[in-house]
């Protein structure tokens, strides 16, 4: 029931803030006020320069896995036919039945 109220309580608070920045004030709600004011303020400003980094960080990253991911999986492939040619078991794969199938 503890949650259940939490719910409650915090769904009601969510609707009252979200009416009350849609109050008009010269030609624009709270709402745009509030999204002005945090988008032209100082914080900002060293906030896009982190999210910037960040995600330079994160494409390098992702392009330094992919490309040894890649080179793993060529060296892998050609070990592979490598071992495929020089190997005296060659596996073949047959469409006819088996005598284990047949019974």
């Amino acid at each position: 029931m503890i949650d259940f109220m939490f719910f409650v309580k915090t769904f009601a608070l969510t609707l009252l803030i979200v009416l009350v920045m849609q109050i008009q004030v010269n030609d624009r709600s709270l709402e745009t006020h509030a999204m002005t004011w945090v988008q032209s303020s100082a914080v900002t400003a060293p906030l896009h320069g982190v999210k910037r980094g960040a995600a330079k960080v994160i494409h390098d990253v992702s392009h330094y896995l992919a490309d040894a991911i890649h080179g793993n999986v060529s060296i892998h492939r050609k070990e592979d036919a490598r071992l495929k040619r020089e190997s005296p078991f060659h596996l073949s794969h047959s469409s006819k039945p088996t005598q284990s199938d047949e019974d």
